[in-house]
């Protein structure tokens, strides 16, 4: 299932919420085990417009293991 998000999603956070809402009515039914918490985060992480998501940084301690 591919979504596209709108051009206007990129600045009006309504339109989003919108989304984001309507996304949830139509999955609810098909997902009667999972938690509304847990689908509203997958839902927010998968309709935020590209680049915009939480950012952090690694730091190697040692080879093959990295901090935050």
């Amino acid at each position: 299932m591919a979504h596209q998000v709108s051009a206007q999603a990129e600045t009006s956070p309504r339109v989003t919420v919108e989304e984001l809402t309507a996304t949830k009515r139509r999955l609810q039914p098909l997902l009667p085990d999972m938690d509304p918490c847990d689908l509203d985060l997958i839902l927010t992480s998968l309709l935020r417009p590209f680049g915009s998501g939480r950012r952090f940084f690694l730091r190697e301690v040692r080879p093959g293991v990295r901090v935050f």
